[in-house]
């Protein structure tokens, strides 16, 4: 049998090796950083009476967002790190969003010493140097990844060969339906079935039996967004950009995404379906939802504890709709360890508990998280049997269809850009799509793909650093 750490080692080694993270590169990398764990250590020599040396007491910092109950649940996840070694403090640092930590990193905060990142602001956290890859880390300290992890979210973690954050939550994006006024049990015609996959039909008739059911209710909302699109662009054959690694312009004229939108605008944005401009200047499409006067709404996991939390409210949710193949989109949040941090080895040992089931499950059981472990994600600690939704397994097998588009520099910038024009999209004569779709293509590619104004100044290229 091979040893403990050994075989953790060999197992990581294993993913590394089938080019999960950037091929042979990391491999070497990773071979040569761990050599000393990659076999059986032999147990310090001591007394049966002596105890291990203890280090000085030290505080960490973790940084998360979410709302306070959410925090509440890091905060009681924190408070249960004891590492053998040494007292260690946990200080949480927290904040409403991922918009308002980032805004305060840009602006000069120092990173906590280790703290939660979304995958879009990976390329900034790299470029400014305020995060250190974690492969060495982990695989330093026997972690071993198996199947727990599915292998596009280590891969979307990763970059110039290493992997910079240990994937943390993962949520894909479904369909919220309210069961008052969706009843697939009482549709005659190829009525979908609760918590399997459906399809674009489906989806359509299902909105259109829950309007001429419920006068005043509208039938789905699915944001008129890049985003928003997006799992139907996937599932109907198309692409979101023109190359999958360095992209330099949206790819919505492509043919393969025409087809797709042919398809799913008339349903999207179908004004008898969708609530009015009026409804949504009164009330948030959730609000809507949440007041019974919208029956479909797409959402990711973090919903779930303000819906359970909304009186006379019952709801489930269904697989994103698809057109060909399965397919999603969604979010996806990395533990990550900062460049400056105190003490990197007590900052890796805390990754390490931090993802550990123990720690994990303390945190899903309040609801807003969806761990990126799969055996916490298929553990009654998530899945949470008795609560709504009844079917909360499509959130974790929708991993299974979640597509990781291209991270790009400037998200914000490009979606301030193209929504407005997106949302032109859905509402657009089907004559007008190719031609607007082409038009959006291009506002696209200066924020993709910046023309290049000449070399950098030594003095300029160290002031940017």
């Amino acid at each position: 049998m091979i040893p403990g750490p050994a075989r953790r080692s060999r197992a990581l080694a294993g993913l590394l090796a089938a080019g999960l993270l950037g091929g042979s590169g990391l491999l070497a990398a990773c071979g040569s950083g761990s050599a000393a764990s990659s076999g059986p250590t032999s147990p310090p020599t001591s007394s049966p009476t002596s105890s291990p040396t203890r280090l000085p007491d030290q505080t960490l910092t973790f940084g998360v967002v979410g709302d306070p109950g959410e925090v509440a649940a890091y905060r009681q996840m924190t408070s249960q790190f004891a590492p053998l070694s040494r007292h260690v403090t946990v200080q949480v640092e927290s904040w409403p969003d991922e918009g308002a930590m980032m805004a305060a990193l840009r602006g000069g905060a120092q990173p906590p010493d280790v703290f939660l990142a979304a995958r879009r602001d990976l390329p900034w956290l790299t470029a400014h140097q305020d995060i250190q890859p974690v492969d060495h880390l982990l695989d330093d300290r026997g972690v071993d990844f198996g199947d727990d992890y599915p292998r596009d979210s280590l891969t979307a973690l990763a970059s110039d060969n290493r992997l910079q954050c240990l994937p943390y939550a993962i949520e894909p994006s479904v369909i919220y339906y309210n069961k008052r006024l969706v009843r697939f049990g009482q549709m005659r015609v190829d009525p979908p079935t609760p918590g399997q996959g459906w399809s674009l039909a489906q989806f359509a008739a299902t909105a259109r039996w829950a309007v001429r059911h419920h006068p005043g209710v509208s039938g789905l909302y699915v944001e008129p967004s890049l985003i928003g699109i997006a799992p139907f662009l996937y599932s109907g054959g198309g692409q979101l950009y023109d190359n999958a690694t360095t992209p330099t312009s949206l790819a919505l004229s492509s043919s393969g995404s025409q087809g797709a939108l042919a398809q799913a605008l008339p349903v999207l944005g179908k004004p008898s379906l969708t609530p009015s401009p009026a409804e949504l200047q009164q009330q948030t499409p959730l609000e809507l939802f949440e007041s019974g006067r919208l029956a479909m709404l797409a959402g990711s996991r973090d919903l779930v504890p303000e819906l359970r939390g909304t009186s006379g409210l019952d709801f489930d949710v269904m697989p994103m709709p698809t057109l060909g193949s399965a397919a999603t989109v969604g979010s996806l949040t990395g533990l990550c360890v900062s460049q400056h941090a105190r003490d990197a080895a007590t900052a890796a040992e805390f990754v390490v508990y931090a993802s550990s089931p123990e720690a994990l499950s303390t945190v899903a059981a309040a609801g807003y998280l969806q761990p990126a472990n799969q055996t916490v994600a298929l553990s009654d600690a998530f899945q949470q049997p008795g609560r709504l939704p009844a079917h909360a397994s499509v959130f974790t097998f929708g991993i299974k269809s979640m597509i990781f588009p291209p991270v790009v520099d400037e998200p914000d910038a490009l979606s301030q850009q193209v929504d407005p024009l997106i949302a032109r999209l859905f509402t657009a004569d089907p004559t007008r799509v190719p031609r607007l779709s082409r038009h959006i293509d291009r506002i696209s590619q200066p924020i993709l793909a910046p023309p290049v104004t000449g070399s950098p100044s030594p003095t300029s290229s160290q002031s940017t650093g």
